[in-house]
């Protein structure tokens, strides 16, 4: 039984290496080494264009929290105005009444 296991896991490893050695197209496997990678610049400046892509998107998001922080300290800051102001003449009324 160990023989036939282990000539199952040779064919099985020299199919993997065989699909490792080529290289898949739209058009089929092609060779090793017929096929050109991109070069590193290009991958740099593809990484460097996400990255910049991503922070935009960061700053905006941020720039979006900061204005609802400031809408909702306004709201706040209204609202204790006005609870205040409500009791600043409820206690006027208490005093004039006694």
């Amino acid at each position: 039984m160990r023989t036939s296991e282990s000539q199952e896991n040779i064919v099985a490893l020299s199919d993997i290496r065989e699909k490792k050695l080529r290289a898949s197209s739209p058009y089929g496997p092609v060779k090793v080494g017929l096929t050109t990678l991109p070069s590193q610049k290009t991958v740099e400046g593809e990484s460097e264009a996400r990255l910049t892509e991503l922070l935009n998107c960061l700053e905006n998001v941020v720039e979006t929290l900061q204005y609802k922080s400031f809408t909702a300290y306004d709201t706040l800051v209204i609202a204790m105005e006005g609870v205040r102001v409500a009791l600043s003449h409820t206690t006027d009324e208490v005093g004039t009444d006694v």
